[in-house]
């Protein structure tokens, strides 16, 4: 009886999508821990530094593009999955308000040509971190995780990812190689856009934009907007901001230990990112009681593979430097380790407002949260950033984590939601 319970479980979609992703991100977390120590020991940290620091200007404005549409979109197309014109005209005003906001983040490149030294002497960076931004912003897996065909974007992103490893293994070898990095990453860019608007157009009607429905998703996923735009200013953006008052060098030893974090955060992510549409879907089916013990599961787990994981890092830092980076980042196993600390506060965080502010509207909620952290991280990263370096950005970003996480779970708490809720009805 268990073992077939086990094989019930297994196959339910949202077991089948966590799968996909964890295979998914197995190969994403793992393939940086290839391509990143290639590229410090054949740029070396301070060209590796000025390349991370235009990817990191990209990933901000990437997600300017992006609108917080993977939140407020896929939640969108969750709701309407079995209405086709409905989710055509979902499509049609999100890619519409993309274009609108991809005009308005080329305005602040072009400001930041003018007043960023790296730009000013080499303007082809600014370029190319355009065209990182442009197709970062229109990635189309909004969509296709709404209707849970997580498995379609795994394959795809792994399969792109592992080209991508394969040329700047093949490609860069050398000092003033970096630029060629921008530009593979670029295709990469190009090859995922291309290869999920193509499944995405053949599930609906390709349809113009219209100005109405362009102004229409623009103030629906305002709310959002704001609260993942402040999240990235207080993650991605942080290593640009330290661009601007350290050296690449420093840049480099913060940038490298901040990676390695991030891949071990993909051990995380997926169980989050698979539920997040089925507790949607509950909640818009009348059963809340099913979406809550869901919730109460991924916290769980995410919270309890962080530990596990902060825990590995803490003690393997030393060896993991060691081997990843080489001789140049001695600094970064402190990093690293401090940086370790942000695991189970990340976890914590995203479970609680993925799985249960977001679910139930109250989006604002986490936006305040999420402005403040971002207030404060411009600020004290440029401060502390001058004054210490890597190390002291890194003790910022873990307490300004761990204050959100606080944060959050003093909000679904005041909230009312962690209360058992009623019995519905049976549905079906």
């Amino acid at each position: 009886m268990p073992l077939r319970r086990l094989t019930e479980v297994l196959r339910h979609p949202v077991s089948q999508n966590a799968l996909s992703m964890y295979g998914a991100q197995a190969v994403l977390a793992f393939v940086p821990l290839i391509t990143l120590p290639w590229l410090a020991r054949a740029l070396g940290p301070s060209e590796l530094g000025l390349v991370i620091f235009v990817q990191a200007l990209s990933f901000v404005l990437g997600n300017v593009v992006d609108y917080g549409f993977m939140l407020s979109a896929t939640r969108d197309i969750a709701r309407a999955r079995e209405d086709p014109s409905a989710m055509a005209r979902i499509v049609a005003e999100v890619q519409g308000a993309k274009l609108v906001l991809l005009g308005f983040t080329t305005l602040l490149l072009l400001l930041a040509l003018v007043l960023v030294p790296e730009f000013r002497s080499d303007p082809r960076l600014a370029l190319l971190g355009w065209l990182m931004t442009l197709f970062h912003g229109f990635i189309p897996a909004w969509f296709l995780v709404g209707l849970e065909r997580v498995r379609t974007v795994a394959a795809v992103e792994v399969t792109v990812r592992l080209l991508t490893a394969l040329a700047i293994i093949l490609v860069v070898r050398e000092r003033g190689d970096g630029q060629l990095v921008l530009w593979i990453w670029v295709a990469s860019g190009v090859l995922v856009v291309g290869i999920l608007s193509f499944f995405m157009y053949r599930t609906v009607p390709f349809r113009l934009p219209t100005a109405a429905g362009t102004r229409a998703a623009l103030q629906r996923g305002r709310p959002l907007f704001v609260a993942t735009s402040s999240i990235t200013l207080y993650t991605s953006a942080t290593v640009f901001l330290l661009g601007l008052v350290a050296t690449s060098a420093e840049v480099a030893v913060f940038a490298t230990a901040e990676r390695v974090i991030r891949a071990a955060l993909r051990a995380v992510g997926p169980i989050g990112a698979a539920t997040y549409p089925r507790v949607n879907f509950l909640l818009e089916s009348g059963r809340p009681e099913r979406a809550q013990r869901l919730a109460a599961l991924v916290f769980a787990a995410q919270t309890g593979l962080a530990l596990v994981g902060a825990a590995l890092l803490i003690i393997l830092a030393p060896v993991l430097v060691e081997i990843l980076f080489g001789p140049g980042f001695e600094r970064s196993v402190s990093v690293l380790r401090t940086l370790a600390l942000l695991m189970p506060c990340v976890a914590a965080a995203t479970s609680l407002s993925g799985q249960w502010l977001l679910p139930h509207g109250l989006d604002r909620k986490a936006t305040r949260i999420a402005v403040v952290a971002a207030v404060t991280n411009i600020v004290l990263t440029l401060v502390v950033g001058s004054a210490a370096g890597a190390t002291g950005v890194a003790w910022v970003a873990v307490g300004i984590e761990a204050a959100i996480a606080l944060a959050t779970a003093g909000v679904t708490a005041r909230s009312g939601l962690l209360r058992r809720p009623a019995p519905s009805a049976p549905g079906p």
